[in-house]
Parts: structure tokens; C-alpha cells; sequence
């Protein structure tokens, strides 16, 4: 069975990385569920509107997913950060031992729900403040993986970031299936 994720877009969020994780996602056969924090359309920092699959509101709570993505950009990080709801979930994700990946600022998001102490990120270069990634091992790779927890540097990772996601959560061969195809 494929992976179930769900990848959360607030508007300002960074379009290269959420076109870029969707589209590789699918590729691999993922179940996607994209959803907005309110409305049922989105629109990033540079204006591009996507039609999401719903919002928060409508989320069923007692659905899984094997995977939380939040892909970054600004204002989003910062909306989905002020997101009870966002915070909420990503907490139940981890608690749960399931995924929850973070791409460029989005970190901020995890930071805020406790979820990096301990852990080794990366992120985009200044997103988190010193008090932000406290007790955390910040890196400048473009990817880090720490147990269930995921994290891309920059809009420049996004394909880096979504093929470990699919390596980590259905294995090296999908992987390698998916980047052939890309022909990098």
C-alpha cells in the first residue's frame, strides 16, 4: 500500500518547494491530501494560486498519515507557525512516531511545537533565531533525517528533500525508479 501524505500550504508559501514535492510524490505513487489552513485555494509568495484538496476545517481527525510535510516561504512558515491546529497535529504525528518533514523555514513550524530539542536539522540560513533551534544540531546540509523527522535547507533542496522523503518512507529502488526518470 502507498504512503498517505498530507502536505499543509498556508498562503506565502514557497512555490518550488510545494509544486516540487507534490509532483515527486506522485510520481511515486503517494496518497496526497494538500490543504490549506482555511480556504480551498492558496497562494504563494510569488502569486501562484493552487486549488487545494480542502482545509483544516474539514480535516478528519482520526485519519492517519504515514507523513506531515510542510514546505516553506514567507509569510506561510510564519502562518502555519500562528496555527494552533498545524502545531497540534505535527505533535500528534511525532508522538505517534509517524513522519513529519519540513522543507527551507518550515522548521520554524517544528521548533515551535517543541519537536527539534535533540535533534539534528537544517534549515534555511537565518529562518530559525538562536532561541528557536536551541538544543538542536543544525547543519547546512541539504537534507538531514533524525529518527521520523525530516528537514531541507532551501527552495534549492526541494528535490533533494521530496526523493528522501520517498526513500525513507517506501525505499532506495522507489528512489532511484523516481530520479531516473528525472534524468539529473
Amino acid at each position: 500500500m502507498s504512503p498517505k501524505a498530507m502536505i499543509l500550504l498556508a498562503p506565502g508559501f514557497e512555490e518550488l518547494e510545494a509544486v516540487t514535492i507534490i509532483d515527486l510524490l506522485r510520481r511515486a505513487k503517494f496518497q496526497i491530501q494538500i490543504l490549506s489552513l482555511r480556504e480551498d485555494e492558496v497562494t504563494g509568495a510569488r502569486g501562484t494560486r493552487l486549488v487545494t484538496d480542502g482545509n483544516l476545517a474539514l480535516l478528519n481527525k482520526q485519519a492517519v498519515v504515514d507523513l506531515i510535510v510542510l514546505p516553506g516561504g514567507q509569510p506561510g512558515v510564519d502562518h502555519l507557525a500562528a496555527d494552533e491546529r498545524v502545531i497540534a497535529l505535527v505533535k500528534t504525528q511525532a508522538a505517534a512516531g509517524r513522519w513529519v518533514a519540513a522543507l527551507c523555514a518550515a522548521p520554524k513550524v517544528l521548533a515551535k511545537a517543541g519537536l527539534i530539542r535533540g535533534k539534528r536539522i537544517t534549515h534555511y540560513p537565518g529562518a530559525l533565531t538562536e532561541q528557536e533551534q536551541a538544543g538542536a544540531s543544525v547543519s547546512t546540509q541539504a537534507v538531514e533525517v533524525d529518527g521520523k523527522l525530516i528537514t531541507g535547507r532551501s527552495p534549492g533542496a526541494a528535490m533533494d528533500f521530496a526523493l528522501t522523503l520517498i526513500e525513507q518512507l517506501s525505499g532506495k529502488a522507489l528512489r532511484d525508479e523516481v530520479e531516473a526518470g528525472l534524468v539529473r
